[in-house]
């Protein structure tokens, strides 16, 4: 039986690096899998989620510290910043210290070179943390990897995790009152019904996931659900890359959540694709307790939307954030700027199309071009960083960071927005929504 430690790296201010990437609080439900697991198998466990808690010191007396880099709801936008996450491990003895996340998944070799670590576990912790904590070593297990001198040794591929066979996740190893998501509520914890994708576009950063969607049941994602709830849990975002990709298994998720708890007791909030809702579903969700969807649109231009991959229209998204808001719900509708090839003026008419379509809120963010995506094997900047910041385009970086403030800026402090919002659902969390507006704008 050996001493584990978990813990969730803390990467600075709430907005951080140069590219302002947002450092949200959501619980690491990665390592709360994990922490299952381990318990399982007869580990003593301990977690210190600093990205929440940054004020906690972090425990010498462990035999191993696995520690992420990007939890779950960071997998596919994760934090390049590696000045920051040297300083962040400093303190560990790299004797003891397994590194876990989508940096040091798909930058391997440049990590464990820069970062001194007994090894790293790739992709899903879930299918190797047990085996390292056994005792085995890095880059013998599947889905490991280890240092032998100045090579990086890599172990077979992991096979994809059966997400079936996970237990409940130790969801008493979190506070929930540390957890908050500003547009939907306090005590928030972070649920999983699905894993993976059936889409494969362009710019996602899908490594950590593999290749193969997988499912849960609703029995299972109910027992876990009450579980969460008894540990503090009030409201839940479901961190499924595509929600609704089984309809009939959203479905059944709602039926199963409107016959066990009352209206307005479980607030919950997903993403999907605004094209596999429709106004049926959507009221189903509603009525189950979901008050925010939210919806991936990369760009108001077909053109650029076509680069991507992504095979969605723009019709479908208008036609996705009307259908939830007349089912009650709010929007939140993520845009991309600076993806290769487009032009300045796409980037203006791309903010048109939010203003048109109105969701109830609108991201703006500089896409980057992630290792191992199609579009950084396209990439021709010839920056020798490990994580390029943004593509080739007409701006630079730090006018492209300046335009996404500027589109977020205007499109939520028009007259007709704040109209609309304040007499709209959601009315309640305006306050905590200016606030973090004016964090980000600074």
């Amino acid at each position: 039986m050996a001493d584990i430690l978990l813990v969730n790296a803390h990467w600075g201010d709430l907005f951080s690096g140069r590219v302002r990437r947002y450092n949200r609080a959501f619980p690491p439900l990665e390592l709360l899998n994990s922490a299952a697991l381990l318990r399982q198998a007869g580990h003593r466990v301990r977690l210190v989620d600093s990205r929440a808690r940054p004020d906690l010191p972090i425990p010498r007396d462990y035999d191993l510290a696995f520690v992420t880099l990007s939890p779950l709801d960071r997998w596919q936008c994760p934090n390049t910043d590696l000045d920051a996450a040297a300083r962040f491990l400093r303190p560990f003895d790299p004797a003891r210290l397994v590194l876990m996340g989508a940096q040091v998944t798909v930058a391997t070799d440049a990590l464990l070179a820069r970062f001194p670590a007994h090894g790293a576990l790739l992709g899903e912790p879930e299918t190797g943390i047990v085996a390292l904590a056994d005792g085995a070593e890095p880059g013998v297990v599947p889905g490991s990897a280890g240092r032998r001198g100045a090579e990086t040794v890599m172990g077979p591929s992991a096979l994809a995790l059966d997400v079936k066979a996970l237990p409940v996740p130790a969801f008493d190893l979190v506070d929930f009152r540390d957890y908050r998501y500003e547009v939907l509520g306090d005590r928030l914890g972070l649920l999983e019904l699905t894993r993976g994708c059936p889409w494969r576009c362009k710019f996602c950063l899908l490594t950590m996931y593999g290749k193969k969607y997988r499912k849960k049941t609703v029995p299972q994602m109910m027992a876990e659900i009450a579980a969460a709830r008894a540990a503090g849990m009030k409201r839940a975002y479901f961190q499924d890359l595509e929600m609704t990709a089984d309809r009939e298994l959203v479905l059944e998720l709602c039926e199963a959540l409107r016959s066990t708890y009352r209206d307005g007791e479980f607030e919950w909030a997903c993403q999907t694709r605004p094209d596999t809702v429709d106004g049926p579903l959507l009221v189903a969700m509603k009525r189950a307790g979901c008050s925010l969807i939210h919806y991936g649109v990369e760009s108001g231009v077909e053109r650029v939307v076509a680069t991507t991959g992504k095979g969605q229209s723009l019709a479908a998204v208008e036609a996705g954030v009307a259908l939830a808001h007349a089912a009650g719900m709010r929007t939140l509708c993520y845009f991309l700027l600076g993806l290769p090839g487009e032009t300045l003026d796409e980037m203006w008419r791309t903010l048109a199309f939010a203003e048109r379509v109105r969701p109830t809120y609108a991201s703006f963010q500089v896409a980057t071009p992630y290792p191992t995506t199609p579009f950084h094997a396209e990439f021709h900047h010839g920056d020798p960083a490990v994580f390029p910041d943004q593509f080739d385009g007409p701006l630079g970086g730090d006018a492209l960071r300046a335009l996404a403030r500027t589109f977020t800026r205007r499109y939520h402090t028009s007259p007709r927005y704040v109209q609309t919002r304040l007499a709209g659902p959601g009315r309640r969390n305006v306050i905590a929504e200016l606030l973090l507006l004016l964090r980000y704008l600074r």
